[in-house]
């Protein structure tokens, strides 16, 4: 299975010649670049917990890790984690964006059914640890309260943009928040890079309540590119505006599984100054049944109420339920995202605290997702989908197998 899923990366993906082309600035030729990166890679698609994990495994299979590896010596945890520090960040973001575009030439997303013939995002802040004892130069600070009394505590953020309503979770760019500085501006320099690298990719992006930034969503509009934010802030004219309108404009209902949902759709809306553009509003109103325990442990069906609204620029031949599924859709970068590379694949751990490490783990953990959750999605057969039925089993398979195999995977030698 494990060289089954590598024949597939190389040929699909050519991932041994794209870590072929990371820089090897600082590295020696008994550890260079693509070796340790395929280390990392194939450590993370084994989901291995880590860097100690890692050499453990070299320890009780040291004679498969060299046949896999084509290299006689090695790495011990010190040196990895030496490694991390100065590997090609900027070469990982590479290889992530070329397997995002092939996909999209393979037209693996499958977006029609899902998102309605459009390319969505999500945009989202992430914290990935904390600690408060141990800080590096780029940590970010913040004042808590424990037993009493304030304590400094250390911790790293990343904005993330993520695909959302599409058959891979792809996720598409990291950035790393700087000290002193807020969630916007982190994703705004994320963003900007996402548009010259990828400027025919996404078509629309969704965000939380903290991106109603005028600057930023006028630099998406000037990009053709559609925008949904949810608005909770009530102080804000906008939200003045809607209430208002709800008073006078009767809603329509929308047909929803085990939901009763109505949607109100209001257009050109000047109410916000600082936009280029009249924008559009969408609100709804959902009412559902969801079994809870009562006092005396017993499960009763109680009612659930929920009121959302959505600021967008999108023009009105798309219908108001786009909006709804874009605005509800951006739960899938928790959902099928940090959920899972958070739970299963360790993406809050840090393997080693400095900066470049941190940022290089997350993208080969996002890269070994992305591989994997492709793998599990387009390339196996009805008959080992009966017997492999989640990536979790895949993983356990890839584990089994990796260290049964007599042949090499990589062609990494130094």
């Amino acid at each position: 299975m494990s060289r089954r899923l590598w024949k597939y990366c190389n040929k699909v993906f050519s991932c041994d010649s794209l870590i072929h082309q990371l820089q090897s600035v600082g590295f020696s030729k008994k550890y260079n670049a693509p070796l340790l990166a395929s280390i990392f890679l194939l450590a993370m698609s084994l989901r291995l917990p880590s860097i100690n994990a890692i050499e453990l495994t070299f320890k009780n299979n040291r004679k498969s890790w060299r046949k896999l590896l084509v290299s006689k010596c090695l790495p011990s945890a010190s040196t990895m984690e030496r490694a991390l520090g100065k590997i090609d960040v900027a070469g990982l973001r590479h290889i992530n964006d070329a397997i995002v575009h092939k996909l999209r030439r393979n037209k693996a997303y499958r977006i029609d059914a899902l998102s309605h013939g459009l390319m969505a995002a999500a945009v989202d802040g992430h914290e990935t640890f904390k600690s408060r004892k141990r800080c590096c130069k780029k940590c970010l600070k913040r004042k808590i309260t424990v037993n009493g009394r304030k304590v400094t505590e250390y911790y790293h953020r990343y904005a993330v943009c993520q695909l959302i309503l599409a058959a891979i979770p792809v996720v598409i760019d990291i950035e790393p928040f700087l000290p002193h500085e807020g969630e916007v501006a982190a994703a705004k320099r994320m963003i900007i890079r996402i548009l010259e690298n990828h400027p025919r990719l996404i078509d629309v992006f969704s965000f939380d309540a903290l991106y109603l930034d005028s600057t930023l969503l006028n630099m998406l509009d000037e990009h053709g590119k559609f925008w949904i934010v949810v608005l909770k802030q009530e102080n804000r004219q906008a939200y003045a505006d809607i209430d208002r309108l709800l008073k006078i404009q009767k809603p329509h209902a929308l047909e929803v599984p085990d939901k009763n949902v109505l949607l109100w759709d209001f257009h050109d809306l000047v109410s916000w100054d600082n936009l280029d553009k009249p924008f559009r509003a969408v609100v709804s109103e959902e009412h559902w049944l969801e079994w809870t325990l009562d006092k005396q442990g017993k499960k009763i069906k109680e009612g659930k109420t929920s009121h959302w609204r959505w600021l967008t620029n999108m023009p009105t031949i798309y219908p108001d339920h786009f909006i709804y599924d874009f605005g509800h859709g951006r739960w899938n970068i928790e959902n099928r995202g940090f959920n899972e590379l958070t739970n299963q694949c360790h993406f809050d751990h840090p393997f080693h605290h400095q900066p470049n490490a941190l940022l290089a783990m997350l993208w080969f953990i996002s890269i070994a997702f992305i591989l994997s959750y492709t793998f599990f999605n387009q390339n196996l057969k009805p008959q080992l989908r009966k017997l492999i039925q989640s990536r979790m089993q895949l993983v356990e398979l890839l584990k089994q197998s990796l260290f049964e195999s007599k042949l090499s995977l990589f062609t990494l030698s130094p």
